[in-house]
């Protein structure tokens, strides 16, 4: 049986993501310098009787943002990360403009860590999009 590539991508990111971080290194952000395009404001809290990480992501770039995935490192006392949870922002960020997002974690800890994990930029040429 033959899948179309884009529900097939997006069957294998959405297992990809429901499955917790359990490698023996912990995961790191994939664009080394993402702070220099995105600035992050979170709190943690709890939603439904659920702890979240809430916050803001606000796009600083020149380029409109797509396929933004966040990393949340929970830390322990001595700053080691014991569990993580990566979360894909179902929405494009254009330039100069900030988006909330809400993700789920274990543990109500005040010792968590928000990080921009991966994304792509996107450019407009005449109504045709590009991908970098």
């Amino acid at each position: 049986m033959k899948w179309p590539g884009g529900l097939l991508s997006t069957l294998v990111l959405a297992t990809a993501l429901s499955v917790p971080a359990t490698s023996a290194a912990p995961l790191q952000p994939l664009v080394f310098g993402w702070e220099q395009f995105f600035t992050l404001t979170w709190t943690v809290s709890e939603h439904k009787g659920r702890p979240v990480v809430s916050g803001r992501i606000y796009n600083n770039g020149n380029f409109a943002a797509a396929n933004l995935r966040l990393l949340v490192d929970e830390l322990d006392a001595d700053g080691q990360v014991v569990d993580q949870k990566l979360s894909w922002l179902g929405f494009m960020l254009t330039p100069g403009t900030t988006a909330p997002f809400e993700i789920g974690v274990n543990r109500a800890t005040p010792n968590h860590r928000v990080s921009v994990f991966a994304f792509d930029w996107v450019q407009s040429d005449h109504g045709r999009r590009h991908r970098f």
